[in-house]
């Protein structure tokens, strides 16, 4: 998902906190397992320029579901997701093999930030891939009995900072080379839930990416990684939780501009500036759209 740089004070803030040791994961009796990136996460930029924040300041969608499902209180949701985690990285740990991420196990492209995962902690943290930790689960795990998926925003921001630089200007640059970065995009995810379905047969939810923007080259590069989700979801059997489209009706009487709807983060708070990432309310719609496909109690 596209997004300007950290300010200058949040940066600082990030690199102040201090690294908490990866652990392997722990295998229980929880019924819902979360897979993605910062919005599954919950980031909210606000809160890394507080005091040293800990994972569980955070809240994203998963969250919300779990409440509506009445998961938190008994511990029935494990979130595995990872801020600036691609879905080339979701396979592969970038530490390991030289793929580059956007800030989950690899530094940040801008302003270099230390990776997400080991100087934050995550929700759940676990050696290795996330794809490894979800097999992992999902073979030693029989009670879970809901998966959700979001992904792709961060491959489409490593190409805004490709571009941003690129001497055939951004817009040029995006036209041109989106349509590789798309396409990797799709067989990374083809592979991705071709491996879960491999060990899991279950209510599998897939996410589209919202725009954070009203930008017609926004919303049309969105919309085309979103064509692949839908075409994965169809061959794997899986269910599409449409955050592009509740986010698109909900802007819809403010522009188009998700910002103005009150659907992203304000950095500072009451800036007027908003962050590429969910508000609460944003974060509620985007559960709304899980629970509306996912079924059960």
């Amino acid at each position: 998902m596209f997004s300007k740089r950290l300010s200058a004070k949040c940066a600082l803030a990030f690199l102040s906190l201090a690294a908490i040791p990866a652990i392997a994961g722990n295998s229980g009796n929880y019924n819902y397992l979360a897979l993605g990136e910062s919005i599954a996460f919950g980031m909210d930029l606000n809160v890394l320029l507080g005091p040293m924040p800990m994972p569980g300041k955070f809240r994203g969608y998963p969250e919300v579901v779990a409440d509506v499902k009445h998961l938190t209180q008994s511990k029935k949701i494990v979130n595995a997701a990872c801020p600036g985690e691609t879905s080339a990285s979701f396979l592969v740990t970038p530490f390991d093999s030289g793929i580059a991420d956007n800030g989950c196990n690899s530094f940040h492209f801008k302003p270099d930030l230390p990776a997400f995962k080991t100087l934050v902690g995550l929700h759940v943290n676990y050696f290795g891939s996330q794809m490894r930790f979800a097999e992992s689960e999902l073979v030693n795990n029989k009670h879970i009995d809901l998966v959700t998926l979001s992904l792709g925003g961060n491959d489409l921001l490593l190409l805004q900072a490709r571009c941003s630089t690129d001497p055939r200007g951004f817009a040029l640059c995006v036209q041109q080379d989106a349509g590789s970065v798309l396409a990797q995009f799709g067989a990374n995810l083809g592979q991705i839930v071709a491996r879960i379905r491999a060990v899991y047969k279950g209510n599998l939810v897939l996410m589209t990416l919202y725009s954070p923007s009203a930008d017609p080259l926004y919303t049309f590069v969105v919309s085309q990684l979103n064509n692949a989700i839908n075409q994965v979801a169809t061959l794997a059997g899986a269910k599409v939780a449409d955050g592009f489209l509740a986010f698109q009706i909900a802007s819809a009487p403010f522009q188009g501009d998700p910002c103005k709807a009150g659907l992203l983060t304000q950095v500072p708070l009451n800036s007027g500036y908003c962050d590429v990432h969910p508000s609460a309310l944003g974060q509620d719609l985007l559960a709304a759209t899980v629970l509306a496909v996912a079924g059960g109690k």
